[in-house]
């Protein structure tokens, strides 16, 4: 996102511009794109994750911008935090909005004659444009402290990270309030589309939570590294317990660090081109990251991998997502005691594909449902559970990738998830 300082008239002209002419909104979007990885406190995030996920998206678009306002007020309480509102077709208000939210001890200073800036007395203001926004809709940021105008402000980024959700929330709440959608008809239909955009928001910020981790844990696998070495070469007496301590330390530290960067890797979007990919590595890594679920849910894994399987055809990304996907469905279906997920690996009798199983042990899949499992939407979770998109996305990957899957199960004796992967060949 291109700072943009209000500082004197030529700055309050491009405010003005920047308000009022969806044609500059594009580029605004673009650069919004770019300084999104900004560096944010962990915290902060927090505080704003909880309340991007409990937006009144079916309120209307003016409910959801005073929502996320106050959100943003709460997260920067020495900040004066406004915003520049242009309902889009669909919504119920019509015309620019302009919402701010003062703290006490700036309301006078926050007044001013120039009719073309949110808060004209202070002087540092950031404006953040909300991506997706076709009318120039803008989140502004406003501080008398000379601070606040470093471009790379944690303040900045958090602005800038706030207005990439409410563009998704306004988003959603425009569609929900289309008549062409048939909202009246189905509910059902509107709060799995709320809950799935949700989940997209929610893991955008948590990426950006894990990436916020990277630098401290890097700290700790160096700074360990070191004494261990230290106590290692010197020629002083020393207690071997503390030398164990330490390597346990840096040993928990680079795990820690090796799947914050696995996680950032799997979150990227993927490059859709395919190549060969260790087939026992993605199994391998989605395992860990369900390993809290699996743990939670009381589920153990038993692999068995076929020796002659080494590389398939396909998106190192897609596929984690593909068996994320099996194993937490897995552990939803879990009996309350000893469930167990058994992941089996085979070359076909071509030799041209691999073929996966993933069974469990759970509650299986009544027969009047095992044609529907793959269909968007189509779900016997409890509300709010699930979104029933999971396994649609699953069957749309391995198509991409030339493969297939499908669905054997008897009530009460678990379900079998049968993939098969065309093995990688040389061009």
């Amino acid at each position: 996102m291109r700072k943009l300082t209000r500082s004197g008239e030529s700055g309050a002209r491009e405010a003005q511009r920047v308000g009022r002419a969806s044609d500059t909104a594009p580029a605004l979007e673009t650069a919004a794109r770019a300084r999104l990885p900004g560096e944010v406190p962990a915290p902060w995030l927090d505080r704003l994750l909880a309340a991007v996920l409990d937006l009144p998206l079916a309120d209307g678009q003016a409910a959801v911008v005073t929502a996320l306002l106050d959100a943003v007020a709460a997260i920067l309480p020495g900040h004066a935090v406004g915003a520049c509102f242009v309902p889009e077709p669909g919504g119920r208000v019509q015309g620019q909005v302009v919402l701010t939210r003062l703290p006490a001890e700036v309301v006078t200073a926050a007044a001013g004659a120039d009719p073309t800036r949110v808060f004209p007395g202070l002087r540092h203001e950031h404006v953040a444009c909300v991506e997706g926004s076709t009318t120039g809709s803008t989140l502004h940021l406003a501080s008398d402290v000379d601070a606040f105008e470093r471009d790379r402000s944690p303040a900045v980024a958090l602005l800038e990270r706030a207005a990439f959700a409410l563009g998704r929330a306004l988003r959603l709440s425009r569609e929900l309030a289309s008549p062409a959608r048939g909202v009246q008809d189905s509910r059902d239909f509107e709060q799995r589309m709320i809950q799935a955009d949700k989940l997209a928001t929610f893991g955008q910020i948590a990426a950006g939570i894990v990436h916020e981790l990277n630098n401290p844990l890097t700290s700790i696998v160096a700074y360990s590294d070191y004494l261990i070495r230290k106590e290692v070469s010197s020629g002083a007496p020393r207690d071997a317990g503390d030398v164990d301590r330490l390597r346990r330390i840096s040993e928990s530290a680079n795990r820690m660090l090796r799947f914050t960067r696995d996680f950032v890797s799997y979150a990227r979007p993927s490059s859709g081109a395919p190549g060969p990919v260790i087939l026992h590595a993605i199994l391998d890594q989605s395992v860990a990251f369900c390993e809290h679920v699996l743990a939670h849910a009381g589920v153990s894994v038993q692999r068995h991998y076929a020796g002659d399987v080494l590389t398939v055809r396909g998106v190192s990304e897609q596929l984690v997502q593909v068996f994320v996907n099996l194993l937490t469905n897995a552990c939803q279906a879990a009996p309350a005691a000893g469930g167990l997920v058994v992941v089996r690996t085979c070359l076909d009798s071509t030799l041209r594909g691999v073929k996966i199983v993933v069974e469990d042990n759970g509650a299986g899949i009544a027969s009047e449902n095992l044609d529907q499992v793959f269909l968007p939407f189509f779900t016997t979770k409890g509300e709010r559970q699930g979104t029933g998109l999971g396994l649609s996305i699953v069957k749309s990957i391995l198509d991409g990738h030339g493969g297939s899957i499908h669905v054997e199960s008897d009530p009460g004796a678990g379900a079998r998830f049968v993939l098969e992967l065309p093995v990688w060949q040389r061009p």
